[in-house]
């Protein structure tokens, strides 16, 4: 092997549990890596450091992935799949004495995302696209998910973008109210994030992904299978309490990654202006990634 030492940017939502699990339960440590989490506000500002080798993989939105490869920020290949969104798992979030109260509303106000120009921005440009309703669109404000209760609280932002555990977590403790689904229609079970590297460093470490892959497929298959080990986790990685930990929605995790289903990021983020020229999902996925089911 390669590098037996992994930096690895992460945001800690409910999606990574199974990366997180596979340190808790020794899978990396069984494969001879060690795995160093750098907690990120998001894959868009992360990109710059995986470019640089500064980290050497990043669990993040495919949005932001797919975004550098277009600019020649980084070259990207990706790793394995994260998580897809399932019903309520993926929400725009208002005020509990919010007027707003339909997709629409949303026209010219402010929403929070923890990073611009990122499946945030996407999927809710897709759903009011899709309104039936001419519309502006919002100005989007960067912000950790740790900041945005007390922002709608406070009225500095409209609405929210969040992910679990955080629409638990938010919807607790400030009253906030879901307006809408951002992964409905159109962005329907979409895939919110997987794991990404740099090519130069997937041609240089084929040995250390294959076994950061094979340890990853084991926490997901315990993801995957018990809920009660995901609530154990989300306590600690995302410092959430054991009743919002109870209450949140589980998240979709793949088995693999499916060039398919991952096309319809980039055909997507065409049909919005988030790309000028299509890309194939496919040809930034290493071949390890799409032969091997994570299970497995």
């Amino acid at each position: 092997m390669e590098k037996r030492r992994v930096k690895l940017g992460v945001l800690p939502v409910l999606g990574a549990a199974p990366v997180f699990l596979a340190a808790e339960k020794g899978f990396f440590a069984a494969e001879g890596l060690e795995v160093e989490f750098v907690t990120i506000q998001g894959a868009g500002a992360a990109v710059p450091s995986l470019a640089a080798g500064e980290l050497d993989m990043v669990f993040g939105n495919y949005v932001s992935f797919f975004t550098a490869q277009s600019t020649g920020t980084v070259a990207i290949r990706f790793v394995a799949d994260g998580y897809h969104a399932n019903p309520r798992t993926w929400m725009v979030l208002v005020a509990g004495d919010s007027p707003l109260r339909k997709p629409a509303d949303l026209s010219g106000k402010r929403v929070a995302v923890t990073t611009a120009n990122s499946l945030a921005d996407l999927t809710v440009k897709s759903v009011l696209g899709t309104s039936g309703v001419p519309v502006t669109m919002p100005t989007f404000k960067e912000m950790p998910y740790t900041s945005m209760g007390e922002a709608l609280r406070d009225r500095t932002v409209d609405a929210a973008v969040l992910s679990e555990p955080y629409i638990t977590e938010v919807a607790k403790r400030y009253g906030a109210l879901p307006l809408f689904d951002a992964a409905a229609g159109p962005t329907s079970e979409i895939p919110i994030s997987g794991y990404a590297t740099s090519a130069k460093y997937a041609q240089t470490n084929p040995n250390t992904i294959a076994a950061f892959q094979r340890a990853l497929g084991r926490g997901a298959a315990i993801a995957l299978t018990d809920r009660t080990a995901v609530e154990q986790s989300i306590r600690g990685y995302a410092g959430v309490d054991e009743q919002t930990a109870a209450l949140v929605t589980l998240v979709g995790y793949p088995t693999s990654l499916d060039p398919t289903r991952l096309q319809r990021i980039p055909d997507l983020m065409v049909n919005y202006g988030g790309l000028k020229e299509p890309i194939d999902a496919r040809s930034l996925i290493l071949p390890s990634a799409l032969s091997r089911h994570l299970n497995q």
